[in-house]
């Protein structure tokens, strides 16, 4: 929601400041420089939330990740250009010259790839989007220390639902099929997006970024654009608990 007062003040600035010089009104420059420093203060509290979605909400090794880096670097660029255009000038009546133009032409340009990046993070890899249907409730997620411990009662996971289970720093996706219990990878092996976020349909799961499908039990392709398969674990119910552990090699199993 913030993100729209920096991106429409700095837009502004730059443009009270060409009018002003060029039609040679001092107000509208004026008003130029105190779009800036309002802009500054809306993006640094525009940062937060955002550090927040980086650091929580974005996918680890995913392309989102990696996006969201570019995406905020370039906002801090913006952020010190800005700065610099407005301690540059000193004050409001202080008329904008070649060298503050350049400088904020320079913030807008890199807002504008910010933005489109931003844009990108939220229709593509859709963070920050609530996937909630009708009288559904959001995708659970817990925390597991150890492989041994279980991750849920068997009477949480109702058919179709999805469970993110970090065990040990792996993300792990538990749920139920028509089949039966599963699990597998988080990161879809396209782009690394989040499975658990993801649509079960029968005993397949469809990616939220790209719409990659796999099968739930053998990890398989069932639809691109993803070409490797997708890492699968062994799961056990037992005394009414859920329990998730890596698969064992047929060596391992016969040991």
């Amino acid at each position: 929601m913030l993100v729209a007062f920096p991106i429409g003040l700095f837009i502004t600035s730059l443009a009270f400041d060409a009018i002003g010089v060029s039609q040679g009104i001092p107000s509208l420059w004026s008003a130029g420089w105190y779009c800036i420093l309002a802009g500054d203060i809306m993006a640094v509290l525009a940062a937060i939330p955002g550090a927040v979605d980086l650091f929580t909400t974005v996918p680890p090794q995913s392309s989102a990740r990696s996006r969201g880096y570019r995406h905020a670097l370039l906002n801090v660029l913006v952020l010190f250009l800005f700065i610099a255009v407005a301690a540059y000038r000193g004050g409001p009546a202080a008329a904008p010259d070649q060298t503050s133009f350049t400088l904020s032409a320079i913030g807008v340009f890199c807002l504008f790839i910010s933005g489109w990046l931003g844009a990108t993070l939220v229709y593509r890899n859709q963070i920050g989007v609530d996937h909630r249907f009708a009288g559904a409730s959001k995708s659970r997620t817990v925390t597991v220390n150890d492989w041994n411990l279980p991750v849920c009662k068997d009477e949480d996971l109702a058919p179709g639902q999805l469970l993110l289970a970090v065990i040990q720093g792996a993300r792990v996706v538990v749920g139920r099929c028509p089949d039966g219990l599963m699990a597998f990878d988080d990161h879809c092996t396209h782009k690394g997006g989040p499975l658990s976020d993801g649509a079960l349909v029968g005993c397949t799961v469809q990616c939220p970024w790209h719409g990659s499908q796999f099968d739930v039990h053998s990890g398989t392709v069932v639809a691109g654009p993803a070409k490797d398969s997708l890492k699968t674990y062994d799961v056990q119910a037992r005394d009414g608990q859920i329990y998730v552990f890596p698969k064992r090699t047929e060596t391992e199993k016969a040991a």
